[in-house]
């Protein structure tokens, strides 16, 4: 299977140039060996961009949900602490022009009318030539949720390139938690019936191990930042979050651009998992966060 990571600036400024995965975009011609998943191994980390969807934008209805991929290069920033300017810029620059991968949701629309919140849904990624290489799904989950516990909790689980389930994230419920949302992050094994638990992913309105999040993603507080805590909650082994745009048509809207950072020596699957839970607190955590900007409001496109 290609490497679709080619650069490595340790710690310095992103490269001059975008780099495409090698082969015009197509990771690989077969179906891969690592069930489509052992790539995660060879960087350090994701940058997914949602794509501004013009209707949606006018007019606050729904549409289908749609990203845009590029890697973290290996060794290319510090394990720790905020993103650099320009390399966030470059991530931008590569993920609109040449993502690594690319997902689309394949939701019913008139679930994205009535319960945006908690939609079923299908999303496949895939590479410039169309080949798959995992996918997620979501079922339609009315989550209930009072201090005392959560009723129905939303989960999301991750398939490999074979169809097999390779990880999935739920929601947590925590009393009393009234500004903070926790998933978890869990793999499944070969012929394992119940996935184990590999990360808890924390996601807090108020502030995290990096900094507050109040205003955050916006040009007052430019990162909305997630702990990523091991599998007992007593460390911090990664990072995650949502980073404003900057300056241009993006950041006049709300769509997420997200980050998630590998903790070293994690495994393929553990990476996996950590995908599952970004992808889950993007709809079940930002998307209710949109829909407040936008007045609570429901609607469907195409």
């Amino acid at each position: 299977m290609s490497n679709p990571v080619a650069m490595s600036t340790k710690y310095g400024a992103p490269p001059a140039q975008t780099m495409a995965p090698p082969g015009g975009q197509a990771m690989s011609t077969e179906p891969p060996a690592d069930a489509g998943l052992g790539w995660l191994a060879t960087i350090d980390g994701l940058y997914v961009a949602q794509r501004m969807e013009i209707f949606e934008a006018l007019t606050g209805c729904d549409t289908k949900n749609r990203y845009n991929i590029t890697p973290i290069p290996q060794g290319a920033l510090p394990p720790t602490g905020p993103i650099p300017t320009e390399w966030l810029k470059h991530f931008r620059t590569q993920a609109d022009a040449m993502p690594l991968l690319k997902a689309k949701e394949e939701s019913e629309c008139i679930e994205r009318i009535c319960c945006p919140l908690f939609r079923k849904f299908d999303m496949g990624f895939k590479d410039g030539a169309g080949q798959q290489f995992f996918s997620i799904h979501r079922p339609f989950r009315f989550s209930i949720g009072c201090p005392c516990c959560m009723i129905n909790p939303q989960e999301l689980t991750l398939f490999d390139a074979t169809g097999q389930p390779a990880a999935k994230s739920v929601e947590e419920f925590r009393f009393l938690w009234c500004c903070t949302r926790q998933f978890t992050a869990e793999t499944f094994d070969f012929g394992q019936a119940d996935p184990t638990l590999q990360y808890h992913l924390r996601a807090p309105e108020c502030g995290s191990s990096q900094g507050s999040n109040l205003c955050a993603p916006s040009c007052l507080n430019e990162s909305y930042d997630m702990d990523v805590y091991d599998a007992s909650e007593s460390a911090v082994v990664g990072l995650t979050a949502n980073v404003w745009p900057g300056c241009n048509c993006m950041g006049l809207t709300d769509r997420s651009n997200l980050v998630v950072r590998f903790p070293p020596g994690s495994t393929p699957k553990q990476r996996a998992a950590l995908i599952a839970s970004l992808f889950l607190v993007e709809f079940a955590h930002f998307e209710a966060k949109r829909q407040d900007n936008n007045g609570g409001g429901g609607g469907g496109g195409a």
